[in-house]
């Protein structure tokens, strides 16, 4: 039974500033949603037909307009790539620029410690230096001088053998 006891009569429910406010809102993901939404929050299930038609009379739209996933703004165009806004693409961006310069640094640093290698650099021209001057003091056969292959009794120090 209908209103008044008339049969196919619906009965009418006014549409509240809170549905209002839900269509505004929520606009941007379409009637559909909308639909869902004033069902969910309000209890009541309002045709898509009837929302386009207060949304039309309330001057809100419905157009289906994206949302980008990590700050939230409507209607901007989201890249193909990362999905985000141009603001979120370029913060994503310079977040990975600096993480890998940060591993960049690591690496070079972990490659080539720049002072430890000149400490060892001085530490071999001392000890060249001392043992120049030992051959010449001495009258001893340099390095070079000398065979490779111990031939004359002596390890030499290039043959792995100390």
């Amino acid at each position: 039974m209908g209103i008044d006891g008339v049969e196919g009569m619906l009965r009418v429910t006014p549409w509240t500033t809170k549905q209002d406010s839900i269509i505004r809102e929520l606009g941007h993901l379409g009637a559909a949603a909308v639909a869902a939404a004033i069902e969910h929050e309000c209890g009541i299930v309002r045709s898509i037909h009837s929302i386009e038609c207060r949304a039309s009379r309330i001057h809100a739209s419905l157009r289906v307009q994206q949302v980008c996933p990590e700050c939230g703004v409507v209607g901007l165009r989201l890249n193909r790539q990362s999905g985000l806004c141009p603001k979120c693409t370029e913060i994503l961006h310079l977040n990975e620029a600096k993480a890998f310069n940060e591993l960049l640094e690591a690496e070079r640093a972990a490659a080539s410690d720049a002072g430890e290698i000149e400490a060892l650099k001085r530490e071999n021209a001392m000890v060249r230096k001392r043992n120049s001057r030992t051959c010449r003091k001495y009258g001893l056969r340099t390095m070079r001088e000398r065979p490779r292959g111990g031939q004359d009794g002596l390890d030499s120090p290039l043959d792995g053998s100390l």
